[in-house]
């Protein structure tokens, strides 16, 4: 796993841990506002391995030692404010360390991979229906753009390799998840009740 310190990669590994898999995580140290992997004592659950993803030696190590049945990819830098103050940051972390994770997966011959980016891949075109999977893909912000970027590389390299015929490959495009332990700045509850608090 990916993003294991992370809101929703710490809940997935929480969850695979209650059904019995035996999970490895990848991700950086949790900040002070990522509640969520200490809140549910996930050191204890899983093998965290902290370092970033776009150091590719780093992470194909770990995949290689632990040859995964199943690599769920969730790392990014997921906060669409911050794209725009660093965003070189994000795009070495939502693109490099994303083509990373592609690059090792094909190397280490794996044979599963859950691949997320996000629904804000599509090239907004203020559409009054849902967007699908065959619209066209874009972003008009930092953020936006490197996650368009990951589902072009993931598309790329499924077509390239899949001659092997060892991977089974699934792109997932996440929307505004809520729950427990998502505290970080500009999200929506999180910051709608801080804003109650503070009024009160």
């Amino acid at each position: 796993m990916t993003g294991s310190t992370g809101f929703k990669g710490a809940w997935l590994c929480f969850w695979l841990a209650q059904l019995g898999a035996k999970v490895s995580g990848v991700g950086l140290r949790a900040e002070k506002d990522s509640i969520a992997f200490k809140s549910l004592d996930l050191d204890k659950k899983i093998k965290q391995y902290y370092f970033d993803i776009t150091n590719f030696k780093k992470l194909d190590n770990i995949i290689k030692k632990k040859k995964p049945n199943i690599v769920f990819h969730l790392a990014a830098q997921s906060i669409v404010s911050l794209s725009y103050k660093e965003p070189i940051k994000t795009f070495q972390t939502n693109i490099i360390g994303s083509a990373n994770v592609l690059e090792s997966v094909k190397r280490n011959k794996i044979k599963g991979l859950v691949f997320i980016t996000s629904d804000k891949c599509y090239l907004n075109v203020n559409k009054k229906t849902s967007y699908k999977e065959t619209d066209i893909l874009g972003g008009l912000d930092n953020y936006s753009s490197s996650k368009a970027s990951a589902e072009i590389i993931f598309h790329s390299y499924f077509k390239s390799y899949d001659k092997n015929k060892y991977l089974s490959a699934a792109s997932a495009r996440a929307g505004n998840v809520i729950g427990g332990g998502d505290l970080k700045k500009d999200r929506i509850v999180p910051d709608v009740i801080r804003g109650l608090i503070s009024k009160s």
